[in-house]
């Protein structure tokens, strides 16, 4: 059975989903680098989104590098 995340006392502005496409590329380098320093779950709770977003973005950036390689 898959977990259920729950996103608790957060208002709208501080979702990822409500932020500008600046905003949001600078918030995908930062999560990036925070998952690979303290884990997918920790990230995903530190940006108030869902681990499956902080993967996404984890597997979008080592793809990338593959591809420069």
């Amino acid at each position: 059975m898959a977990t259920e995340f729950k996103l608790y006392n957060v208002t709208k502005e501080d979702l990822y989903a409500n932020k500008t496409k600046e905003q949001k590329a600078t918030i995908q380098i930062e999560m990036v680098k925070m998952a690979k320093e303290r884990g997918i779950k920790p990230t995903a709770r530190y940006f108030n989104t869902y681990p499956a977003t902080v993967r996404r973005y984890l597997k979008k950036y080592e793809e990338e590098n593959e591809n420069k390689n």
